[in-house]
This record gives structure tokens, sequence and C-alpha cells, in this order.
């Protein structure tokens, strides 16, 4: 399933926009035509959802906290680390809404959860 409805409902409820919408759906396509996978509410529904919820947060100031740095480490030494972090600075690109710091460690960690789930699945070719 894709993930119109719960964009919907996030915007209903004033979690996101429609600048946010359209980074959202960037970045669909961009894992698509990047990498031949489609992102859906089965395989990315956290990803997605801290995502939405990180631009709601930069309109806001809400911080949150970091990686635990034992799980930071743990992400550091991941084959996939590297490749990660290749997909994230594509991520920056397609998108109008900055991420901080912590976020990004954040999106990191789901990323790397893709490409494994992926990999797992034999749908990941790169």
């Amino acid at each position: 399933m894709d993930f119109s409805e719960r964009l919907d409902l996030y915007l209903q409820g004033g979690m996101i926009n429609s600048d946010d919408v359209a980074d959202i759906n960037a970045i669909l396509k961009m894992f698509e035509d990047e990498y031949g996978v489609v992102l859906t509410e089965e395989n990315a529904d956290s990803f997605i959802a801290h995502l939405c919820a990180a631009y709601f947060r930069n309109k806001t100031g809400e911080s949150v906290g970091g990686l635990p740095e034992d799980v930071k480490n743990q992400l550091l030494g991941l084959d996939t680390y590297k490749q990660s972090l290749e997909i994230l600075d594509k991520l920056i690109s397609v998108t109008h809404n900055p991420l901080s710091d912590v976020e990004k460690d954040y999106a990191l960690l789901h990323i790397n959860n893709l490409i494994e789930r992926f990999k797992q699945d034999n749908l990941w070719k790169n």
C-alpha cells in the first residue's frame, strides 16, 4: 500500500504541509528510480513516519535526543553504512526540508534497516 492515506491524515492533522508531502514523494521516487525499490506502508512505515515527524519538529523547534553512543557505533560498523550515507545525501538533494544532525543519524538508522530488509527479500540490486 502506498503512503497517500497516511500523508493525507498527517496533512489533515496539521503534522505536515503540502511542501512536506512533496518532499516525501520525492524521496519515494528517488528510491524507486535510483535503487529499484518501492517504499510502501509494509516495508517503510517507520522511516516515512520519522521523516514526517522530523519535518514537524523543524517547524516547531522541538528537539529529539540523539542516538545512544552504542547504537551509533554499531551503525558506523555496518557494511551498509557507507551506502546509507550516499542515500542520505541523495535524499537531502531531492528535498527542501533540512534535517538536523540528530535527525540525520536517525534517518541513517532507518535507511540501513531498509537496505537490510530489501537484501533479505532479494529486492536490493545495489
